[in-house]
C-alpha cells in the first residue's frame, strides 16, 4: 500500500452494533481495590465497537451510519451525544435502556479495566424489528460496506448475524463480521469478506486448544476452519504480537511496530474501519489489512477508543511488515 488514502468522495459504511453504551471514563492518578481512589477527571460519551469504528470512518472521511438498538432515557442521551459527535445514527427504539459502561483509566497503566453492565433482554418482537429494519436498510439506502460488530447476549438466536447478513447477499457492499462463537459459524454461510477476531476467541470458535505461544500453524489451521465454512479471509489480532491474514489461497503474518500505547480500548475496532475503508478505496486484501492494523496500533497511542492520528498512518504502515 502506498500510504494514507485520501477519500475523494464521501463513503457511506454502515455499523451495525447492536448495543450500544453510555460510557462513563474515570480517569485516576492511581488506584488500589479496598481503599478510597480519587477520581481525577470523567468524561461521558458512547461506547461500543461499531461507535469505535463510526469514529475512526469519520476521522478517514468516510460517512458512517450507526445501527443497533437504543432506548429509556439513557438512549435519548445517547443520540444527543452521537450528534454532538455528528455521527449519524438510526436506532431501533426499545423499552429497555442502553447499558452503562464504566471505564477506569491509571495514569500510567497501559491496560484499563471496564465494568460492563449486560445488555438488556428483549422479547422475540423486538429482535424482528430490528433484523426487518436492518433489512430495510441495506435496500433502501444501500451502503457501500457494512461492519457488524459485537457479541450477541444470551437471549438472542445465535442465528441473529446469519439473518442480517443474508439481507445484504446480492449487495456490492462487503461485509465485515466481527464476533466469535455460534454466531460467526451460523452466518459463514452468506461469505463473510473478513471475518476480524482475536487468536483466543479464534480458538474457543473452532473449539481447538490455544497453544499460548501465538503458534503460526495451529493459527492457520483455526483459521482455516473458518475458511472452509465459507469466510472469505480470517484477520486473526494478538494485540502487541504478529497479526495474521488467511484466505483460502495464503497466509501473511504482519509485525506489529512498537509505540508508547497509552490504551488498548478500541483498537479491533479502529482496525475493523481501517480494513473496509482502505478495501473499498480498490486496495487488496493484505493492503486493506494492513491498513487496519495501522489504524489500530494509532488508536492505541490515544486515551479514548476511536481516536487515530492520520499524519502517523504511512510512518506505521512503512512498520507493518510482512515477510
Amino acid at each position: 500500500m502506498n500510504g494514507f488514502i485520501e477519500s475523494k468522495s464521501p463513503m457511506r459504511i454502515l455499523c451495525a452494533g447492536l448495543f450500544p453504551a453510555l460510557q462513563r471514563t474515570l480517569i485516576l492518578d492511581a488506584f488500589q481495590t479496598g481503599s478510597v481512589n480519587r477520581v481525577r477527571e470523567v468524561q461521558f460519551s458512547i461506547g461500543g465497537k461499531a461507535v469505535n469504528s463510526a469514529r475512526v470512518l469519520k476521522t478517514l472521511g468516510a460517512e458512517p451510519l450507526l445501527f443497533g438498538f437504543a432506548g429509556g432515557d439513557t438512549g435519548h442521551t445517547t443520540a444527543h451525544l452521537l450528534d454532538a459527535e455528528m455521527l449519524v445514527h438510526r436506532f431501533v427504539r426499545t423499552d429497555a435502556p442502553v447499558r452503562l459502561c464504566q471505564t477506569l483509566m491509571v495514569n500510567g497503566a497501559e491496560d484499563f479495566t471496564e465494568l460492563v453492565e449486560e445488555c438488556p433482554a428483549l422479547p422475540p418482537a423486538q429482535w424482528s424489528l430490528l433484523e426487518a429494519r436492518f433489512a430495510d436498510l441495506i435496500k433502501d439506502d444501500p451502503p457501500q460496506a457494512i461492519i457488524i460488530s459485537g457479541t450477541l447476549p444470551a437471549h438472542a438466536s445465535p442465528e441473529t448475524y446469519a439473518r442480517m447478513l443474508a439481507a445484504a447477499d446480492g449487495t456490492p457492499a462487503p461485509v465485515l463480521l466481527d464476533t466469535s462463537g455460534p454466531p460467526l459459524r451460523a452466518a459463514l454461510v452468506h461469505h463473510p469478506a473478513l471475518v476480524k477476531i482475536n487468536a483466543d476467541e479464534l480458538f474457543r470458535t473452532v473449539g481447538s486448544r490455544c497453544p499460548g505461544t501465538g503458534e503460526a500453524k495451529a493459527i492457520e489451521q483455526a483459521a482455516r476452519v473458518l475458511i472452509a465454512e465459507g469466510a472469505t479471509a480470517v484477520g486473526i489480532t494478538q494485540g502487541k504480537q504478529a497479526a495474521w491474514l488467511v484466505t483460502a489461497t495464503c497466509t501473511t503474518c504482519f509485525a506489529i511496530p512498537s509505540v508508547d500505547v497509552i490504551s488498548t480500548l478500541g483498537c479491533g475496532d479502529a482496525v475493523n474501519a481501517g480494513f473496509v475503508f482502505a478495501l473499498q478505496h480498490g486496495n487488496t486484501l493484505p493492503d486493506a489489512f494492513a491498513f487496519g492494523l495501522a489504524c489500530g496500533v494509532s488508536n492505541a497511542m490515544h486515551r479514548l477508543p476511536g481516536q487515530i492520528d492520520p499524519a502517523h498512518i504511512d510512518k506505521l504502515l512503512a512498520e507493518i511488515k510482512t515477510p
